[in-house]
């Protein structure tokens, strides 16, 4: 039990220190190709800010260059202002902070807490992503200047909009976040299995 206990503590801390590091990398991607971007524009979605992607130095452009695009087809710009680049930042943080305090917190009813609000982390952080995507591509000024009929931008893969072939992928944000999440919820079912075996070794 205290090598479990050893474990439980370092596997926590581990989750909270990934949905950390969940900041340094996109959690999405999308790119652009056309006959006028032979190399592409593109952007990428962090948890606290939209940006050009890490490869903008070999493209035709970054966000600047959607936005402009986003214009031209009726298309809201692309906003820092969002609040959902301040809400999600704040709980993966919270998430984050409450799982490592679960290490070291010995009491099964926090530690809940800390997998509950995660699990409404992620959930907000997904229901929010698809909103906004579906809502980007539907809400089109009809004064454009280029006629598109509404879409939804792919998720991921390849995909086609108007003249464009786009690409779009989850990045390492999204992925590292997700290690955390079965992470910490491996450890809570592993930690009941645990106890209940050492509860049955009590009254044996």
């Amino acid at each position: 039990m205290k090598k479990w206990e050893m474990a439980r503590s370092l596997l926590l801390v581990i989750a909270g220190a990934l949905i950390f590091m969940s900041f340094r990398y996109p959690m999405w991607s999308i790119y652009l190709w056309a006959n006028m971007y032979p190399n592409g524009i593109g952007m990428s979605i962090y948890a606290y800010k939209p940006a050009d992607p890490p490869d903008v130095e070999e493209m035709d452009g970054g966000m600047h260059e959607l936005n402009v695009l986003n214009h031209y087809i009726g298309m809201k710009p692309i906003s820092r202002k969002l609040p959902v680049f301040t809400i999600l930042p704040t709980l993966l943080g919270l998430s984050a902070v409450l799982l490592i305090l679960s290490a070291f917190i010995r009491r099964e009813r926090f530690f809940k807490v800390a997998l509950w609000v995660f699990l409404g982390t992620a959930v907000y952080g997904m229901v929010t992503f698809f909103y906004r995507i579906y809502e980007y591509g539907h809400d089109l000024r009809p004064d454009a200047a280029i006629k598109v009929p509404p879409f939804t931008p792919g998720i991921i893969g390849w995909n086609r909009i108007a003249q464009f072939e786009t690409w779009s992928e989850f990045g390492w944000g999204t992925y590292l976040v997700l290690i955390a999440f079965a992470v910490a919820w491996g450890v809570y079912f592993l930690d009941r299995r645990f106890r209940k075996r050492a509860l049955a070794g009590e009254r044996a």
